[in-house]
């Protein structure tokens, strides 16, 4: 069994990543209290809540993982947040409220500075035990920019870039990293915000589980085998 910190594990992708590892060492972290003690519960996992766009946050839980663990064998960042709204559209109120700045600003520390701050806290873990793995939960619009969703693309192109720039570093101290860049996940707040989609497109999405099985392939290879980047569609949402 390997130790496994999972992001964004009280729902949706992260809770499913969570299910199809169980047979490990789980760490699960999310903010949301209620619906993350119960994935742990049924999972026998550790957790720990934490706002993943708070500095003083992440340093508690790192604090604490590294007290309580000798080794971390592998980093699942599924955390992140969803917006949506071309800069046209915002005054329709489902946008509007969406793209308030606040919730941007929580879009863009979530979804960046959590993956990064992260990805900077374990690395010196797994660099002193000579080993480790990286997985984030990117997003096709990690890798193409789509007009409804500029700054939804613009946070995943930035974490898209960030891995591009660290992973020869990583690799030289025996660490692989890899984004996981799905395409639409069929969920009731992504349908809700974009019933201007066709509705053949909406019901095309992918479900959690099929990310989480990506996730368990890219988990499984060989620790000398490595993929930077991998992308999951429905074969009718191309």
């Amino acid at each position: 069994m390997k130790n496994i910190i999972i992001t964004g594990a009280a729902n949706g992708v992260g809770k499913a990543v969570a299910n199809i590892l169980k047979e490990n060492n789980l760490i699960l972290i999310d903010e949301d209290y209620k619906n993350l003690e119960q994935v742990a519960k049924d999972l026998n996992a550790k957790f720990y809540v934490c706002n993943l766009a708070s500095e003083s946050d992440i340093k508690i839980l790192l604090n604490d993982i590294k007290n309580n663990y000798i080794n971390i064998d592998c980093l699942i960042n599924c955390a992140g947040m969803w917006i949506s709204g071309d800069m046209s559209k915002l005054e329709q109120p489902i946008f509007d409220e969406m793209n308030s700045l606040e919730r941007i600003k929580k879009v863009i520390d979530t979804n960046v500075f959590g993956t990064i701050a992260m990805i900077k806290s374990i690395f010196p873990i797994m660099k002193k035990q000579g080993y480790g793995q990286i997985i984030n939960i990117n997003s096709q619009s990690g890798v193409m920019c789509e007009p409804p969703f500029p700054i939804y693309n613009a946070t995943k192109q930035s974490t898209n870039a960030f891995r591009k720039a660290i992973q020869d570093d990583l690799a030289r101290n025996n660490i692989k990293i890899t984004d996981v860049c799905p395409g639409l996940i069929k969920t009731d707040f992504y349908i809700r915000a974009n019933n201007e989609l066709p509705r053949e497109i909406m019901e095309n999405g992918l479900t959690p589980e099929d990310v989480a099985k990506t996730v368990k392939y890219v988990f499984e290879l060989p620790h000398e085998i490595t993929i930077p980047s991998i992308e999951v569609r429905h074969i009718k949402n191309y």
